[in-house]
């Protein structure tokens, strides 16, 4: 048996695949960061709405987790997760935002109202504890 990758490191992350919908670059590398720390390796990036629903219609397997940034140009994460929910997308879903808890808490029920698989949602800058956390709730 190797080495751990770290001590955060959960087998199970690493065959997920993960989209990081982030306009803020360094906020995206930082999101990236704290996946890999956890043992995610399927990891891909885009930085709004838009790109983000295009990556998906191209997704083939589908994506298994989608981080999604509320406040973005173009299409931010509001907008995103009623165009995912009237595509009926089966993946889960993690909020991240600057936002204050309670702007995410409402997003979050809006989203499971639209039978949206929430997990979660997280502040930035996100703790990959916070990450193992939540995607434990993955069924």
């Amino acid at each position: 048996m190797g080495p751990p990758m770290s001590d955060d490191a959960n087998p199970e992350i690493g065959s997920l695949s993960f989209l990081v919908i982030e306009d803020e670059m360094i906020s995206r590398k930082l999101n990236v960061l704290a996946l890999e720390k956890i043992g995610a390796t399927n990891i891909k990036t885009v930085s709004n709405g838009v790109e983000a629903l295009a990556r998906l219609e191209s997704a083939d397997p589908p994506l298994d987790v989608l981080l999604v940034d509320l406040s973005m140009p173009e299409m931010g994460g509001v907008e995103l997760l009623r165009h995912l929910a009237d595509r009926g997308y089966q993946g889960a879903v993690i909020l991240v935002s600057v936002a204050e808890e309670e702007t995410l808490a409402v997003t979050e029920a809006l989203a499971k109202y639209r039978n949206i698989n929430v997990l979660g949602s997280i502040t930035k800058p996100i703790e990959p504890q916070s990450l193992v956390e939540i995607l434990a709730r993955l069924q």
